[in-house]
């Protein structure tokens, strides 16, 4: 799988978790139309607003949720 590939399901990803592409499109203060057209491949879409998709994705994970799992996350030195 390539890249833009990637990157458009992690931005549809997003969008269902928001309850649609009005909902993202809010969220990432941009029109409908253009959202549209990065998750169709009509316009690669933008590091940043891929970044923006990650994050919003993370948010939801189990795991982000709840501080507890912060410190499993957390690099340590091993020591060597």
């Amino acid at each position: 799988m390539d890249s833009t590939v990637t990157a458009r399901r992690v931005l549809a990803r997003a969008a269902v978790l928001l309850g649609g592409v009005s909902a993202l499109g809010e969220r990432l203060e941009l029109a409908q139309r253009r959202l549209t057209d990065y998750l169709t491949g009509a316009e690669p879409i933008p590091d940043e607003l891929f970044l923006a998709a990650i994050d919003i994705v993370l948010e939801e994970l189990p795991e982000s949720r709840s501080p507890a799992h912060a410190d499993k996350l957390a690099i340590r030195p091993t020591g060597n």
